[in-house]
């Protein structure tokens, strides 16, 4: 049986490439993500169309649904607690904020990267 369920959160593998010089280095975590109420939500445009508001567009974005995960640690090898300042720090950095873009991408709309 379908239950409806309008809060609907998932786990979904992350995969962040960080440049190294033998090619990329690959670090895993999982993300928590919230389902949209509506997904032309996840088409939200630029206000000006600037890079610098498209990338803020992305961030406030994944605010909105990047709700936890499991799997990152800290320097000192605890685990890292989930915060809203915590991922907004996680999110200004380019690899991880496309890492966590694609992995919400890839569960919502299908689209898998080939290896």
């Amino acid at each position: 049986m379908f239950v409806f369920d309008p809060n609907y959160t998932f786990e979904w593998p992350v995969k962040v490439k960080y440049p190294s010089a033998g090619g990329e280095d690959i670090r895993e975590f999982t993300g928590v993500f919230r389902l949209p109420e509506d997904e032309l939500d996840l088409y939200k445009r630029p206000e000006d169309g600037t890079f610098p508001s498209l990338i803020n567009t992305v961030r406030d974005r994944l605010s909105d649904y990047w709700i936890g995960w499991s799997g990152i640690e800290t320097a000192s090898g605890g685990e890292l607690p989930f915060s809203e300042e915590t991922r907004a720090r996680l999110l200004r950095q380019s690899p991880i904020r496309e890492a966590v873009d694609r992995a919400f991408s890839e569960a919502l709309l299908g689209l898998r990267e080939k290896n």
